[in-house]
């Protein structure tokens, strides 16, 4: 999880550097054809944090707490489905900035208009992917939340932080809640980041341990 949110922050540096957010898919295009290397790295950061989002699910589902029956496998699971669909996104972003079509829009205003049907297409792919991603992580938490709360202690107060946060993360396929998709973006990561601490020092072991195990 603390590998997913080093990643990610050095997609945001390399996405905004890159300065591929335009208003139209040819001004992000032109953008991407002037500065490839950056908007390369920002696929391979993005790719990265998928791979790291992957293995964090993959790891949480081994641990006694999962395969004990005490949460559920389905948050892992999601974790998985989500950096496996970041993965993915990232490596078609690589594509896009390496693909040749990219040269014929490197002049913008060249007549004829340059076909952009193939990347189009990828740039749809990539976003929808990358939403795909976002989306399994926020119904994770969402999932999360209920086991937090039957937990207890610190758990249980980042419940609905949890909740919130989750249901939140859902609307990044609605256009109209686009204003909040960074505010809710950086909550994701900083969730990780206490998240993942607690889970890498044992807290999260061990408020577990005092709940249901010394109960039984």
């Amino acid at each position: 999880m603390l590998l997913t949110v080093i990643f990610t922050v050095a997609l945001i540096y390399t996405r905004v550097a890159a300065d591929a957010d335009q208003a139209t898919l040819l001004e992000s295009l032109v953008a991407i054809s002037q500065r490839p290397v950056m908007y390369i790295l920002s696929g391979v950061a993005r790719l990265l944090s998928g791979i790291a989002l992957l293995a964090a699910g993959l790891l949480l589902l081994q641990t006694w707490i999962i395969r004990g029956g005490w949460a559920t496998p389905a948050v892992p699971y999601l974790f998985v489905l989500s950096g496996a669909f970041t993965t993915v996104s990232g490596g078609i972003a690589i594509l896009i900035a390496i693909h040749p079509a990219l040269e014929t829009v490197s002049v913008a205003g060249a007549s004829p208009a340059p076909d952009m049907s193939v990347l189009e297409s990828m740039s749809g792919l990539r976003w929808l992917a990358g939403a795909g991603g976002f989306a399994a992580a926020g119904f994770a938490l969402v999932v999360a939340s209920r086991y937090q709360w039957k937990a207890g202690g610190a758990l249980r107060m980042m419940a609905p932080i949890s909740a919130v946060l989750g249901v939140a993360m859902l609307f990044i396929w609605f256009d109209a809640a686009k204003a909040i998709h960074m505010a809710v973006g950086t909550g994701f990561l900083i969730w990780l980041i206490v998240i993942g601490s607690m889970l890498a020092s044992g807290r999260v072991e061990r408020q577990y341990t005092a709940t249901y195990l010394n109960q039984s």
